[in-house]
């Protein structure tokens, strides 16, 4: 019936076109529905669960999940703020369920810019996928992407214990480092004498990146960059960075980020900023030698990332996880194993048994530290370059083309 009707309406415009408005009111319909229970009831026993909670990050994520994604307009959104938050994909460890991935069905830019924006994001989306959590079983819940904005880091007060939460900053700074360490050994850099750009350097994960790059094993320089506004806040931070830096072997230095602006010269970057608009450019991207990617969503749109690709290493920022560790949802990953690093702290907690929050707030070093362990400890590394818009980079391949165009 359908493909006769397919084949009719196919040679008459007018009728096409009436098709075409039904199918884009049709609501929204979940591609595949799972119930709590049936995470709760194949959880391993005593032990609970572990969460990975998110929000949509784009408008293209929300056909990973959802039959009847339709052109963005108030209407749409409307319909996205009054969908609850659900039960994406069960996650495996092996054959065993050990907890599940819980998306917010709400983009990043229809809350995040405003506090409006993020008080309807926790009522609607952020509290309601908390208790979905409670009722699957989970007792461990890792907030990915911005979702920590919600509950202020885990500083705001909230009905639903357990689970537990934390924000993943620790895990996301410890990674960033092993990747910008691994970067350096691919390029032939020495970590200890590159001069390290950090974007996003004033906000709160930026904060906390910067103090762990400084522990022990230092770049030469940290260049901490942010916008205008946030210079006195950037001064400040300098001063208290070499001020803890007890053997004086790094030097700090700060620069205000506008598109008029040239950005200083560096070795590589960490891009630890949150906008829902992609700020560098190709000809940015192309000043230096890498940039690990943990922005949510991008900090370089695709065109630029894709215009730089033989130039520069444009990275995105994950872990990944021991061998039988199946997350079974198409992030854009190299594979199911590959978790985000929010994801990577959460299960380290939950296979260490922690039976409170864990990481909220900012992270100490030592914190940082520890959970770096933890993360050792239960088989969490760099993985292959994998580039931000989810295609594996070969490194040969980028060196070849590289020096073809210094050759030609």
């Amino acid at each position: 019936m359908k493909t006769s009707l397919h084949k009719e309406v196919g040679t008459r415009s007018i009728p096409q076109t009436g098709l075409q408005l039904h199918l884009n009111s049709a609501p929204l319909v979940l591609k595949h529905t799972i119930h709590s229970e049936y995470i709760r009831d194949n959880l391993p026993a005593g032990q609970g669960g572990v969460g990975f909670l998110f929000h949509a990050t784009d408008w293209d994520t929300l056909s990973f999940s959802f039959h009847n994604v339709k052109n963005r307009d108030a209407s749409f959104e409307e319909e996205l703020w009054n969908t609850k938050p659900f039960i994406a994909s069960p996650i495996y460890f092996g054959s065993q369920i050990i907890g599940a991935n819980i998306a917010c069905p709400v983009p990043l830019e229809m809350w995040l810019g405003s506090p409006r924006g993020i008080k309807r994001f926790r009522e609607t989306q952020f509290f309601p996928a908390l208790e979905l959590a409670r009722q699957a079983g989970l007792n461990m819940v890792a907030m990915g992407a911005s979702t920590p904005y919600a509950c202020n880091y885990g500083a705001l007060p909230r009905h639903t214990k357990p689970p537990h939460i934390t924000t993943g900053h620790a895990a996301t700074a410890a990674m960033l480092k092993d990747w910008a360490v691994h970067c350096c050994n691919e390029l032939d850099l020495d970590f200890g004498n590159t001069k390290l750009a950090l974007f996003g350097a004033a906000g709160r994960l930026g904060t906390t990146v910067a103090k762990y790059l400084l522990y022990k094993d230092a770049p030469k320089e940290l260049v901490l960059i942010d916008l205008p506004d946030k210079v006195n806040l950037l001064t400040e931070q300098a001063k208290e960075l070499l001020a803890s830096d007890l053997l004086g072997n790094s030097r700090v230095s700060v620069h205000t980020f506008s598109p008029d602006t040239p950005l200083p010269d560096f070795d590589g970057a960490i891009l630890a900023s949150s906008t829902s608009v992609p700020y560098l450019s190709a000809a940015d991207l192309k000043r230096a030698q890498f940039w690990i990617d943990d922005s949510h969503p991008r900090a370089a749109s695709v065109e630029a990332e894709l215009a730089s690709r033989g130039h520069t290493l444009y990275i995105e920022c994950f872990a990944r996880g021991p061998a039988g560790l199946d997350t079974t949802f198409p992030f854009r990953l190299p594979s199911t194993r590959d978790c985000y690093t929010c994801f990577a702290e959460g299960y380290s907690a939950w296979q260490e048994g922690i039976a409170s929050d864990f990481i909220i707030g900012s992270p100490p070093v030592w914190s940082v530290s520890y959970t770096h362990s933890l993360l050792k400890k239960y088989g969490f590394s760099v993985g292959p370059f994998h580039g931000k818009n989810g295609s594996p980079i070969e490194l040969e391949v980028q060196h070849r083309s590289k020096h073809e165009l210094i050759g030609s």
